[in-house]
């Protein structure tokens, strides 16, 4: 029934279904373990507070924040749902800038030294724009080739 179900979706709805399917089995399992170990009393309550917070995982989710609450140091993306790093965990001063290598990352003083950043403070002038030229009314462009222009002597 299931293979019936997942082939007549569409590939989107399909993904979807195999990850609730997934979602669903392993949920299973783990009330399966908990039952074993549980008394009924502590198995309600369980499920009710584990309900509770898928279901406010997924509003926070729907309404464009992240899956969980982010902590200090780093800043969701709506984009992927995940919390990200902010660089140096936020923790450099006003006069302080973070320099990040592969394995650590840290509060340096001072302003930025990349080139970037130097060329973006040291340029507040807005690049001048050129203003838009009039249409040309006198039809499509004609496009010669340059043996055409310039055709060889014989």
């Amino acid at each position: 029934m299931w293979s019936q179900i997942l082939r007549s979706a569409r590939p989107r709805a399909a993904r979807i279904l195999a990850s609730v399917t997934r979602l669903f089995s392993s949920l299973s399992m783990a009330a399966a373990l908990l039952a074993v170990s549980c008394t009924p009393k502590m198995l309600v309550g369980a499920t009710a507070t584990t309900s509770a917070a898928l279901a406010a995982s997924a509003a926070n989710r729907a309404s464009g924040g992240c899956w969980a609450m982010c902590t200090n140091g780093t800043t969701c993306n709506p984009r992927t749902g995940l919390c990200d790093e902010i660089p140096c965990r936020g923790l450099c001063g006003a006069g302080e800038h973070c320099e990040a290598t592969y394995a650590e990352s840290k509060c340096m003083p001072g302003a930025p030294g990349d080139v970037a950043a130097a060329a973006l403070a040291a340029d507040k002038r807005k690049l001048p724009v050129a203003p838009p030229q009039p249409p040309n009314l006198g039809g499509p462009p004609i496009i010669v080739p340059a043996a055409e222009q310039n055709p060889p002597s014989k």
